[in-house]
């Protein structure tokens, strides 16, 4: 679904208002016309050039010309704090976190055996506090993390998965593959379906060349489908999960 209907360029703080439609996006090479968006919640991206630098704002641009319809599609919601879509395979969605997928997130999590291999979610309140700030921080500072994964047909969510910095990676443009499936999806290839996708848009558009992984050692489903999906087992961690690796770039 689009939500961004209009991008709107404003120079000068004498030509902003604030009776926009809603979906419009103001861009901007004014420090005092970020502060007036800021202030009253207007959805605003800044561009630099050769006589404007040092803007301060959540967004920054700087060749406009070169910035397509998506990319402000997802300035946009950005700035509206609504998930991005990230891709789609045949049988599902990816697709950002958002705060309304937390009581979700929480039924996906109390399934049998979710949690055998993986670290639990937090309590309640607490884990509200480390999604707000994963999608505050993490989403913005990378582009990536980890997502959602929805099935196409129901719309039900039927697992998590994504990429992310972490201590385990030790090389430049490197991330770290994670990923979970609902137990009633086992044995289905949702998982390498999902996996396969996530490690395309790593290589083609996140930019990175390499990825790790880790599962237990004895989590002998998710060894195999690490193997399957190119990665080969390199050592291990040192808390005894088993370390794998791959080249993508």
């Amino acid at each position: 679904m689009k939500y961004l209907h209009d991008v709107v360029k404003v120079t000068d703080i004498e030509s902003l208002h604030f009776d926009y439609p809603e979906g419009t996006l103001v861009l901007t090479d004014n420090q005092a016309v970020i502060d007036a968006c800021n202030e009253k919640k207007q959805p605003v991206v800044a561009f630099e050039h050769d006589g404007v630098t040092m803007l301060k704002c959540d967004h920054i641009l700087i060749d406009p010309d070169e910035v397509d319809d998506q990319d402000y599609e997802d300035i946009y919601r950005r700035c509206v704090g609504l998930p991005l879509f990230i891709s789609e395979t045949d049988r599902t969605i990816i697709r950002e976190f958002s705060m309304d997928d937390l009581d979700s997130l929480f039924e996906l999590y109390d399934n049998p055996g979710i949690v055998e291999y993986m670290e639990p979610l937090f309590e309640y309140e607490e884990e509200r506090q480390y999604e707000e700030n994963y999608i505050q921080y993490i989403y913005k500072l990378y582009g990536f993390g980890m997502w959602l994964i929805f099935d196409k047909a129901t719309g039900k969510l039927v697992g998590r998965a994504g990429i992310e910095v972490r201590e385990s990676c030790d090389r430049e443009n490197q991330a770290e593959l994670g990923f979970c499936i609902s137990p009633d999806r086992w044995k289905q290839g949702l998982a390498f379906e999902v996996c396969s996708e996530i490690i395309r848009l790593a290589r083609d558009r996140f930019s990175l060349t390499s990825l790790v992984a880790r599962c237990d050692p004895d989590n002998v489903a998710s060894r195999g489908l690490l193997k399957k999906l190119g990665f080969s087992h390199i050592g291990f961690e040192l808390d005894g999960d088993c370390r794998y690796f791959r080249e993508i770039g």
